[in-house]
């Protein structure tokens, strides 16, 4: 990673530093059965270390963040956020790969590194500073970077095999 963009890297290391702080019962998405509970600090700080995992995260209304780390075999991920704060960090490593974040609405941020082997990652920003960083180093790769809104800027690096990246800004 030494050769990021010096824009690319502060985005990471902004969305990276969300990873230190863990959240509690009281920053959970508020459902009826938990009409106590608020949602204006929300978090999620989820790991899955090995074998088939799979992640799914819906995200809604203010200070939304995510961290989000699989590390090997069958991977995938679904995050949602939707306005206020947003921001995330997703970091998958081996095998399977995919991932599909959405965010909507506010200051947006993202930043995704696929490790080895069948990557993907489909990111769409919408509505206020956008930026996304997308990283895949090896085997399938494809990137697709949608865009709309405000501030949109993109780092897309791919090192190694199949390579494809599409970027749209509106």
């Amino acid at each position: 990673m030494r050769n990021l963009n010096k824009y690319a890297g502060l985005t990471l290391a902004a969305v990276l530093s969300l990873g230190s702080a863990l959240g509690s019962a009281a920053d959970l998405v508020s459902e009826a059965r938990y009409s106590g509970l608020g949602v204006s600090g929300s978090r999620v700080d989820l790991s899955q270390i090995g074998s088939y995992n799979r992640a799914t995260v819906d995200q809604s209304g203010q200070r939304q963040r995510l961290v989000e780390i699989q590390t090997g075999r069958n991977n995938a991920a679904t995050i949602n956020q939707t306005g206020a704060y947003n921001a995330a960090y997703a970091q998958q490593n081996g095998y399977g790969n995919v991932l599909n974040l959405d965010q909507s609405g506010r200051y947006n941020q993202a930043a995704i590194a696929q490790v080895g082997t069948n990557n993907q990652a489909n990111v769409v920003q919408s509505g206020a500073y956008n930026q996304a960083y997308v990283g895949q180093y090896g085997q399938n790769n494809q990137a697709t970077v949608t865009q709309s809104g405000f501030g949109g800027t993109v780092s897309v690096q791919q090192y190694g095999s199949n390579m494809n990246a599409t970027v749209t800004q509106k």
